[in-house]
């Protein structure tokens, strides 16, 4: 989402996303570092996963999971939905 120079909620969603910010890194200092990349990896899966929803696409996480681990399901829709839903990642496009 853009928004625009003159918008008059620019100002409260820079404000939003330096909240997050801030809050995630104090998040990330917490955390063991095993614990962090466990957590991020999940997170991945889940903003691909919801990502992939939004467009129309429901394959469910562990789908994309074994897609990942070139375990396809052996029907062709499944598969498919499978392949579009595991292509970010495999990408390294989700983050």
């Amino acid at each position: 989402m853009l928004l625009g120079e003159s918008s008059p909620r620019r100002v409260a969603l820079a404000d939003k996303a330096l909240e997050l910010f801030t809050a995630s890194t104090r998040l990330d200092g917490t955390l063991p570092r095993g614990v962090a990349g466990c957590l991020a990896g999940l997170v991945r899966s889940m903003n691909c996963y919801y990502s992939n929803l939004m467009e129309g696409h429901d394959t469910h996480p562990v789908d994309i999971e074994r897609a990942l681990r070139a375990d396809y399901s052996a029907g062709p829709r499944k598969r498919d939905l499978q392949l579009k839903g595991s292509a970010p990642l495999a990408a390294g496009a989700v983050s």
